[in-house]
């Protein structure tokens, strides 16, 4: 049995002076810096170059100690080095801190912290191997100074909890020590595998997947081997949407990462195809006429001729592929399309396709202008050639396959690296991927992980999904919750007041309220605009992410309805869509479900 009030204490004293010791280095890192800016004037050109450098560390280790300050260390790693040595504690963090025995993560040593205590080997710099003895090893989540989570294992005893405090399960709120901390020894392997080639990390909502990804990019950018290849600047990451974003650009720094292209696939074709425009997920009045749009266009994007250049505007190109295929309603809305300047996945991924095929390499051109020796302004251009070092691409399974080809032809010849991250099982788009074959890709075993999901649901929760006819496990583990709540309201302004007596109860760290359609939404944004712990979105919109509380809303008789007289092509995804588009919306849920809407789920699925 461990003294568990002994080790937290002997913790959180040792925790302290690190904390003060840290900021000691931080406050002469700062004076040290402040030096060299005031002097660098004075300095000759030579003297320049070399104190530019001195800067420019400087620089960034004040932003790591800043890191560093309220979250010194995620594992601590008591060892024997050598057979004649004395027993050494070291410590693992983001970065590394010297004067404290803490290491970078990233560090050859670091792998000791995935295995359990005794004889230990990791392979050095040089390529030798090194055998240590680790004799305990205790994992924190350290947050703002403070101890929220410690536990500690050695050779004589098991890991046992020593202290949790409670911290919010919210996705924005997510801390890194905590990812680190929980992070298998399996996934250590797959951050550190072989950089060269595309890998794939499948696996539901909830299960680190996408953590994992930013970790590996992580490590190949600050990997001493491999740092000159995967330089910040030629590293590419494809989110899904603006929310996506933001969360990835507070999360990468984090990693200390900083530069990195965070983009959506809209976006990065607006700018190669210097487009202004407007960009919309699917172009239509109803869901039908969406549908039947879409389905053409991708008829026409897989039966793309070989003769057509990038020459003419971008919707004179478009109308020249759509002619043919498109009935002459389709015609009509094609036209109004045109007219408010919007442009949807697949008019873009045509559009790129052409330019690839007029040019040889998709680029971007960049206009500027410069002052001759007459003083006459003159504007130029400059042609960037895209070569990404590494690409993710996060939601892989949301790309038609023209898309992800397109990407890779920008991914440099020396590394291929394309990190793929998703779950091939939840497609809730027409078009998208199926098989890795379509891309002229093979994933070999070594270069894949399939995570399992991390269930935080309640047993309620999954018992409703279960009920609604999807193949799912109920861990018997899991907390009972409060049952799914469904409500027969026939307008949105009786759902608004059903939600707001419903987080009105309770002090949740985050609502997401769901929709099948964007247009449904507008008077919930407007309700709940000034709440930041309420999201609202479409089920599309939710994929990837979860919330301690989801309220479906605007469910009736038609809204999951499938077509008759059409395509039996189109006929079957439709259903298949609607169905993981459900599951979805259902599964983003941690601690409570509520539905409403003129019909219960039940009766219209």
């Amino acid at each position: 049995m461990i003294n568990k009030e002994k080790i937290l204490s002997q913790a959180r004293a040792h925790l302290a002076n690190v904390c003060i010791s840290i900021k000691k280095g931080l406050s002469e890192t700062k004076k040290t810096l402040k030096i060299s800016e005031e002097k660098f004037n004075s300095l000759s050109y030579g003297e320049k170059m070399v104190e530019r450098g001195i800067i420019s560390y400087n620089q960034k280790r004040v932003d790591e100690l800043k890191h560093l300050e309220g979250s010194p260390y995620f594992v601590r790693c008591d060892v024997i080095f050598d057979i004649d040595e004395k027993e050494t504690s070291v410590y693992f963090a983001k970065f590394g801190f010297d004067q404290e025995s803490i290491y970078s993560w990233i560090a050859p040593a670091s792998v000791m912290r995935f295995e359990k205590p005794g004889g230990v080997q990791y392979k050095l710099p040089d390529g030798g191997i090194k055998t240590i003895k680790l004799l305990r090893k205790d994992q924190y989540m350290i947050v703002d100074k403070k101890i929220k989570f410690l536990s500690s294992e050695s050779i004589d005893t098991s890991r046992e909890l020593v202290y949790e405090e409670y911290f919010s399960t919210q996705k924005s709120g997510f801390i890194l020590p905590e990812i680190v901390a929980q992070m298998e020894k399996a996934q250590d392997q797959v951050i550190r595998a072989y950089h060269i080639g595309p890998f794939l990390i499948s696996g539901p909502a909830g299960s680190g997947k996408t953590t994992l990804a930013l970790h590996r990019v992580a490590y190949l950018a600050q990997s001493p081997d491999l740092s000159d290849i995967y330089t910040s600047k030629s590293i590419i990451v494809f989110v899904q949407d603006n929310g996506t974003r933001e969360y990835f650009s507070h999360l990468l720094p984090e990693l200390g990462i900083n530069d990195v292209l965070i983009t959506t696939f809209s976006q990065w074709a607006f700018e190669i195809l210097n487009i202004d425009g407007k960009f919309i997920d699917r172009y239509g009045d109803t869901e039908y006429e969406k549908d039947l749009y879409e389905f053409q266009k991708l008829k026409a994007l897989r039966d793309l001729g070989k003769n057509i250049y990038f020459k003419n505007g971008n919707f004179t190109l478009l109308e020249k592929v759509y002619k043919k295929i498109f009935s002459e309603q389709q015609k009509v809305l094609f036209q109004r399309q045109k007219e408010e300047g919007a442009y949807d996945r697949i008019d873009l991924t045509i559009l790129l396709q052409i330019f690839l095929k007029s040019n040889g390499r998709l680029n971007i051109v960049k206009n500027y202008r410069v002052q001759q020796n007459n003083g006459k302004i003159k504007n130029k251009k400059e042609v960037s050639q895209l070569e990404y070092s590494l690409a993710v691409v996060d939601e892989f399974q949301n790309y038609l396959p023209e898309q992800l080809k397109l990407i890779k032809s920008c991914i440099s010849e020396k590394s291929q690296s394309i990190v793929y991250v998703g779950d091939m099982a939840q497609q809730v788009k027409f078009g998208t991927i199926r098989q890795w074959e379509e891309i002229g890709e093979k994933m070999e075993q070594d270069r894949k992980v399939v995570l399992e999901k991390v269930y935080r649901n309640t047993k309620n929760i999954l018992s409703f999904v279960k009920k609604l006819g999807y193949d799912i496990e109920i861990p018997e583990q899991l907390k009972k919750g409060m049952e799914v709540g469904e409500y027969i309201l026939e307008t949105k302004d009786q759902e608004i007041e059903k939600i707001k007596k419903i987080i009105g109860e309770d002090n949740f760290s985050s609502v997401g309220i769901l929709a099948k359609e964007n247009e449904y939404l507008s008077e919930f944004k407007e309700s709940f605009v000034k709440n930041e712990k309420i999201h609202v979105m479409t089920m599309n919109e939710a994929q990837g992410v979860e919330f301690d509380v989801v309220i479906i809303v605007g469910i009736k008789e038609d809204t999951f309805v499938s077509y008759e007289n059409v395509q039996k092509e189109l006929i079957e995804e439709k259903k298949r869509i609607n169905r993981d588009l459900l599951y979805v919306a259902l599964t983003r849920a941690i601690s409570q479900l509520h539905i409403m809407g003129k019909e219960k789920l039940e009766n219209i699925l």
